[in-house]
């Protein structure tokens, strides 16, 4: 991964992938530098608003796709009916 910013472009090495305090914490280093980013609840909106129309409406799709097979899969696994 890179980082760029005013100063220039530094590589960004993750570390560890951390859940910290209900926060998603990336720990890694930034060129030389230690760096931390912290991601919690109240990112996740603006983080939704960034993924395209079409591959939100995807995922949408194959998730009510997934539920329902789940509430239709309570019959029986042998293909009988009861």
């Amino acid at each position: 991964m890179k980082v760029s910013s005013p100063v220039g472009d530094f590589p960004f090495e993750v570390d560890k992938l951390r859940l910290e305090g209900g926060h998603l914490v990336v720990h890694g280093s930034m060129g030389a530098w230690p760096a931390r980013v912290e991601i919690g609840p109240a990112d996740v909106p603006q983080l939704v608003r960034l993924i395209p129309a079409p591959v939100l409406a995807g995922f949408g799709v194959l998730l009510i796709a997934v539920i329902g097979g789940l509430l239709r899969g309570g019959g029986a696994s042998d293909g009988s009916t009861p």
